[in-house]
């Protein structure tokens, strides 16, 4: 059976391949091309874009908030209405390398109620009375469940916030280091 059905599929293609004209070959060669000039295109957009965004950070990061500082204002009115300033901006994240330090730190230090656990466990079908069990037996009846902690991004952004307008000491530069923490001034337009 198997080589009858590789038979008739090499037949077909033979086929296809003998009903080819030229055109075809030509219409198919001209859609190939089509596709490259899109895909150059598209990586020369995403080039271009990415380009932009390097600049706009710059801008808004960099040379907008120090010319402020230089100008000795924390706003400026603009005669069309608008506001800019420079409102500080706080990032962090929690790397692999860094997920034990950080997640010790903020136990020891009081606030390991931001980090939230997370208790996966997968059942096979027809086990929906055993997905009710309490975790503990899951471990007696061979389960074996996946566990994972993690502090949520603006749960963590809004954290170091705090800890740094605060002037915690606790939360100096080496603490810093164990959230890959990133701060800064962003320029804001309001119109």
């Amino acid at each position: 059976m198997k080589m009858k059905i590789e038979g008739l599929f090499e037949e077909s293609i033979k086929k296809a391949v003998e009903n080819m004209d030229e055109s075809s070959i030509k219409n198919l060669s001209r859609l190939v091309n089509d596709l490259l000039v899109v895909e150059g295109e598209i990586g020369n957009t995403e080039e271009r874009l990415r380009k932009l965004k390097d600049q706009q950070k710059q801008l808004s990061e960099q040379a907008i908030p120090d010319k402020l500082a230089e100008l000795g204002v924390a706003d400026l009115r603009l005669s069309d209405g608008s506001r800019i300033s420079a409102d500080p901006f706080y990032s962090a994240r929690i790397t692999a390398k860094n997920l034990g330090l950080a997640h010790d730190w903020l136990r020891d230090n009081g606030h390991g109620d931001i980090i939230k656990n997370t208790l996966t466990v997968s059942f096979s079908q027809g086990e929906d009375a055993d997905a009710t069990r309490l975790a503990e037996l899951l471990t007696k009846e061979g389960y074996l469940p996946q566990t994972k902690e993690a502090v949520h991004p603006s749960t963590l952004r809004a954290f170091v916030k705090e800890m740094i307008e605060s002037g915690n000491s606790s939360f100096d530069v080496d603490t810093q280091k164990k959230f890959s923490v990133y701060t800064g001034k962003r320029t804001k337009i309001n119109r």
